[in-house]
């Protein structure tokens, strides 16, 4: 998977530069990023929101962009809409820094250009390197969470937390058991397992997560995660069993 690049500059040979340097970065150090679009005009780049819907995307903007909307309004644009957006100005108007900390559009950076293009190289590669390492967090983060809505509320819990998931009585719902409680919410088991690769299919109506579970008896073949929960895993689950926890 890779996160999108988007550059915003109304000066041609600026943006050409621009395009250069970042390329060459992704060429010898990332696959993470892709430069997805490269534009003169701010109004570019609001169609491309509305038309992708980017998540955790790096936007590269001057702020005199010589239209109606300038950097500041567009990272705010921008910022609406992708929240996680990595939004660096690059701009000989640094006395705007000011103002952006005002409108509060949270700048990963601010290069000038009227610097040594070796110093304005260093920046920009500088700053590719600090938004791989927030994404790569951000994903990190992500991938420990299991999250779920019941009803208006959104709950987010840690993987390790997680024990096992389950049909309920009701229609399209499932159970949901961990460490500290249960939860009954809508789901469905096929998508979760795919959602959530550690949570292991042990027969038709389980998903489980292997790494929480207590004990396993291969002759009765039941899981059992602490003393009053347990469950039977299908026959011909025994040997995936055994390779997912390396036995």
């Amino acid at each position: 998977m890779s996160y999108p690049i988007i550059l915003c500059e109304d000066q041609i040979v600026q943006l050409n530069q621009l395009e250069t340097i970042i390329q060459n970065y992704i060429l010898f150090h990332t696959d993470l990023f892709k430069i997805q679009l490269k534009t003169q005009s701010p109004l570019e780049v609001l169609k491309y929101l509305e038309k992708f819907n980017p998540k955790q995307g790096t936007y590269f903007l001057d702020i005199d962009l010589a239209s109606s909307l300038d950097g500041i309004d567009l990272a705010e644009r921008i910022r609406a809409s992708d929240v996680q957006a990595k939004i660096i100005f690059v701009t000989t108007h640094d006395e705007m820094m000011p103002l952006t900390l005002r409108r509060r559009v949270e700048a990963l950076g601010f290069v000038t250009k009227d610097q040594p293009l070796d110093d304005y190289r260093t920046e920009i590669v500088d700053l590719l390197t600090l938004a791989q390492q927030r994404i790569d967090a951000t994903r990190e983060s992500q991938s420990q969470a299991f999250t779920f809505s019941i009803g208006s509320q959104t709950f987010s819990i840690d993987k390790q937390e997680i024990e096992l998931i389950e049909p309920s009585d009701l229609p399209h719902r499932v159970l949901l058991n961990t460490k500290n409680g249960h939860y009954e919410f809508y789901g469905n088991l096929n998508e979760l397992g795919e959602k959530y690769p550690y949570l292991f299919r042990i027969n038709r109506n389980c998903l489980a997560n292997l790494n929480n579970m207590t004990e396993i008896d291969f002759k009765s073949r039941e899981i059992h995660f602490g003393a009053e929960l347990s469950r039977q895993f299908s026959i011909g689950k025994a040997k995936k069993i055994k390779a997912q926890l390396k036995l």
